[in-house]
């Protein structure tokens, strides 16, 4: 968010003073206020290693193994490091590289960020030899070679094929912690680095790390979110700055660049067609990362390689030069071999998004900001008044009194709970936002009692309160790695502290890279001290995520665990999901921006971070309304749906546009009511196998090397490819539906070939097609809020493929509160197939483990790609006498519609089709 004129006079002078000097202009980001890598000491030195950094394992010395553990030293003329290596569950290796026992100091690991502490799995076997120690682990199948010198580690899928290298160009450095020496020369920035007008102090010196990681077979590698990007990873060495992963606030970015924005997830995935390899750089602190896509002769691997599919004479592979600023070498590898495999195992390390309300799928609506309970008031209304569904309404920080957040503004929001209750009795819920800068205001009580308990993050002296200016002008930070901060941020979420909020009301986190207008590229100084002693510098990246845990804490608390949280973060590490959606921040009213969307989130999505959106119509500037039809329409197969724009901006709630432009916004965010069943469905999968609701169509068509790169379409689920028109005046696009499945236009039920094809696209409709094979559940009596839905009956799509078969399921539970975790929830699969040549059965089949008692109903079912029309369809019931159904046949669609099956999804039934 950007500073607005009317907003002066509520912070002082020098607040703004120092904001103008921060952010230089509105229009948009001004590059010269972040650093490039010739600008970041260590980034700058990481990049010009040229030759091997001469690390060798030290064989004479005490190799040491337990169960799951292998321990060793590498040296190089340098200094002495410890190695450690960790067999985990699922085809999983850690490999850390530290300081020996002893150290000056010792080095943060970001911990915090995992779901718990990583499962061990027992070696199967250690072979120690002279220039070498080979370990397998799990089934055996797990295989990793260790080479002495010179020191690389090399890594082995189930197939034995060599997937990952780490230090095979010989680019590990570890800079240790040191006292420094009077008279003794050091290189430049090693204990203090001065960037603009501010001066970083180190006082244990440069403590900087960095390695080189080859995913070998591959070209094509994905993930490092966040950057406004293509989706496969671009090569950087030699032709750009490397991707950045430093949480900044970067409003109106750039695109096609790789500058820092909000999110950092030091995470790569590669594929090809034959396996899917990951590897996630644990580090918190600001690291960047030099890609390149490339081909050596087969001889570099000779010794160490073996290959499932390797025609000519060189071998692909995807190189990333990792260079953080602190922190230790701490990596994961997770060897796949599938797509499913990779995130499986990725989210059995970092966790998965617990399952959202129902609401929190549905389309929510944001401006910065409504100006007072009427109009609040008055925008609920009209969504009724012009029969657009809508979920939420959202408030941001006008809402509070005086940017003290926890408040609201007596004159505009003095009776809050009632604006609550009224918008929650149309079925619907509302937001607040809440950052985590705490106003130096000894009458606020946040600001009062976080400071008589030192919860406030330290300046460098470690005992003075750090102080930036932000929104309330001076701010305060509270440091969320204090016990006790938690603690005391966990209980402002009670309905006794937040006055007037209630379980209808939701949390919005934003500026929390963190965001400081004073600071250093507007953020928090590095050499700021953390409890027990932690830099800034090594914790930057997870601040935001230590927050939103924080506050999905105090949303659990409220009502002692009954009711599920919803929280939206800008920022984000590793984790960020296990307790918070994320967006893609300050975009821009632009086609440009609706066209880097997919490629964005599609980056989070593999990255482990599946609730994702961004703003649609652009926060920044007005869109012209053929941009908004379209971002609409692209937005409603996004898994975060919200509109949002800046306070500058012309207001653009549907009905102020032209009828056609808000008929087909209705419908586009009628799309996305039609399918929440789905959407739900899809989440509940998530939980279970981590399993991204939006993913690239390699995950589901894994061979289909000219799709690697696609991103303008992507699938959701297994079922529904997805093509949103992403720049002006198209109305007509193409489109690769890959090969190995039928395909069916979502509208009409027409088949489609696999291939090239071209579709129609005119303003108000989207190219959308489901997969044969597949069952899709809709609800298509369209409400005004998905509460008023979730009973609903529910319409099936059945997409027949080759053999004239297909499968699915839908979850339901009360879509709001934790019952589903006793068991209250349902779980019912369904299957269309071949009985006899002449007698097909489709088949509804509720799950044993869930006791949910729904109240949703199957009320139609559209089969397509049926070649003949039936003689007769009849149901048969679990307790009901077998009964006759209607159908009609629609010979040039080879469409066919069951009628009114009348039969509970928590009922078992079968219906038999006779030809």
């Amino acid at each position: 968010m950007i500073l607005k004129p009317a907003d002066w006079v509520r912070m002082d002078f020098l607040a703004v003073f120092l904001f103008l000097i921060g952010i230089s202009s509105v229009g948009s980001v001004n590059r010269h206020d972040f650093k490039t890598c010739d600008q970041s000491a260590f980034c700058k030195k990481h990049r010009a290693i040229t030759e091997n950094t001469g690390y060798q394992l030290l064989s004479n010395t005490a190799v040491k193994y337990s169960s799951s553990e292998f321990r060793a030293q590498i040296q190089n003329s340098q200094n002495k490091l410890d190695l450690r290596i960790f067999g985990i569950e699922d085809s999983t290796w850690r490999i850390q590289i530290d300081e020996p026992e002893g150290a000056l100091r010792k080095r943060y690991v970001p911990e915090l960020a995992l779901n718990g502490i990583p499962k061990a799995t027992n070696f199967k076997s250690v072979e120690i030899e002279s220039d070498k120690t080979t370990i397998t682990a799990g089934d055996g199948k797990q295989k990793m070679i260790i080479q002495y010198s010179p020191f690389v580690i090399n890594v082995y899928n189930v197939f034995g094929d060599l997937v990952l290298q780490v230090n095979r160009d010989g680019k590990l450095k570890f800079e240790e912690f040191r006292k420094k020496e009077e008279g003794k020369e050091y290189p430049e920035g090693f204990w203090e680095e001065t960037f603009k007008s501010n001066t970083d102090t180190k006082p244990h010196g440069s403590s900087d790390v960095g390695a080189d990681i080859s995913f070998i077979g591959y070209r094509h590698a994905f993930g490092l979110p966040e950057h406004a990007d293509a989706f496969s990873l671009r090569t950087t060495k030699g032709t750009t700055d490397p991707f950045r992963l430093f949480n900044l606030d970067v409003f109106e970015y750039e695109l096609h660049n790789t500058m820092a924005l909000y999110v950092s997830i030091p995470y790569i995935v590669a594929h090809n067609a034959n396996s899917t390899t990951g590897m996630l750089w644990l580090n918190s602190a600001e690291t960047w990362v030099d890609t390149s896509s490339s081909e050596s002769s087969k001889s570099l691997f000779a010794k160490v390689g073996s290959f499932l599919s390797s025609s000519g004479d060189s071998i692909p592979h995807y190189d990333a030069h990792f260079m953080s600023e602190s922190g230790l070498v701490d990596i994961f590898v997770f060897t796949g071999p599938t797509p499913q495999d990779v995130q499986r195992q990725n989210a059995k390390l970092t966790g998965t998004t617990p399952l959202p309300p129902l609401f929190a799928l549905a389309y929510h609506q944001c401006r910065w900001n409504y100006n007072d309970e009427k109009d609040v008031a008055e925008v609920n209304a009209n969504f009724d008044k012009y029969d657009i569904p809508m979920d939420v309404i959202w408030l941001d920080i006008e809402h509070t009194d005086g940017k003290k957040y926890f408040t609201w503004d007596p004159n505009r929001f003095g009776t809050a709970k009632d604006m609550i209750n009224n918008v929650a009795s149309t079925g619907r819920k509302m937001v607040t936002i809440i950052d985590p800068h705490i106003k130096k205001d000894d009458n606020y009580y946040v600001y009062k009692n976080a400071k008589d308990k030192g919860l406030f993050v330290k300046r460098a002296d470690g005992v003075t309160d750090y102080e930036g200016h932000c929104w309330p002008g001076a701010s305060e930070y509270l440091d969320f790695y204090h016990p006790e901060t938690r603690s005391y941020w966990k209980s402002l979420f009670s309905f006794d502290s937040y006055q007037q909020s209630t379980k209808d009301l939701f949390t919005w986190n934003d500026m929390n890279e963190p965001s400081v207008f004073s600071g250093p590229e507007i953020t928090m100084h590095r050499d700021s001290i953390h409890y027990g002693g932690i830099e800034h510098r090594e914790v930057h990246n997870m601040y935001g995520m230590m927050y939103t845990s924080a506050s999905f804490d105090g949303l659990m608390a409220r009502t002692d665990g009954q009711d599920r949280p919803f929280i939206l973060s800008r920022a984000g590490f590793v984790g960020t999901q296990r307790t918070a959606a994320i967006w893609t921040g300050d975009n821009a009213a632009q086609w440009g921006h609706l066209e880097i969307t997919p490629p964005m989130t599609l980056s989070l999505s593999i990255a482990g971070v599946p609730f994702i959106g961004s703003d649609v119509g652009g926060f920044f500037g007005n869109p012209d309304e053929q941009l908004l039809v379209r971002w609409y329409e692209a937005g409603a197969f996004i898994p975060f749906f919200r509109a949002h724009a800046h306070i500058d901006t012309r207001r653009r709630e549907p009905w102020l546009f032209s009828e056609a432009t808000r008929l087909q916004i209705r419908d586009a965010i009628r799309r996305r009511y039609a399918l929440l069943p789905y959407w739900y469905t899809l989440f509940y999968e998530h939980t279970q196998d981590g399993s991204p609701p939006m993913r690239p169509i390699w995950y589901e068509f894994p061979k289909e090397e000219k799709l690697y790169a696609e991103h303008n379409a992507f699938m959701l689920g297994n079922a529904i490819l997805v093509r949103p028109v992403l720049t002006a005046d198209t109305y007509s696009v193409s489109i690769d539906l890959p090969q190995g499945a039928k395909w069916y236009d979502w509208e009409t039920g027409a088949a489609k070939p696999s291939g090239t094809i071209y579709a129609d696209a005119k303003l108000g409709s989207i190219p959308v097609y489901q997969r044969g094979g597949t069952i899709v559940p809709t609800w298509q009596r369209i409400r005004r809020a998905s509460s008023l839905m979730k009973d609903d009956p529910y319409t099936l799509f059945v997409a027949l493929d080759e053999n004239g078969s297909a499968s699915g399921e839908v979850y339901a539970d009360d879509g709001t509160t934790h019952e589903y975790q006793k068991g209250q929830y349902l779980v019912t699969k369904f299957q269309y197939k071949p009985e006899k040549s002449n007698k097909f059965v489709f088949i509804g089949e509720p799950s044993e483990g869930g006791k949910y008692p729904t109240k949703n109903w199957i009320e139609r079912i559209e089969v397509r790609g049926v070649k003949q029309v039936p003689q007769h369809i009849e149901i048969i019931r679990a307790s009901d006498p077998t009964e006759k159904l209607e159908f009609t046949y629609d010979r040039d669609l080879q469409k066919l519609v069951i009628r009114k099956p009348a039969v509970s999804t928590g009922q078992s039934f079968q219906i038999n089709l006779q030809f």
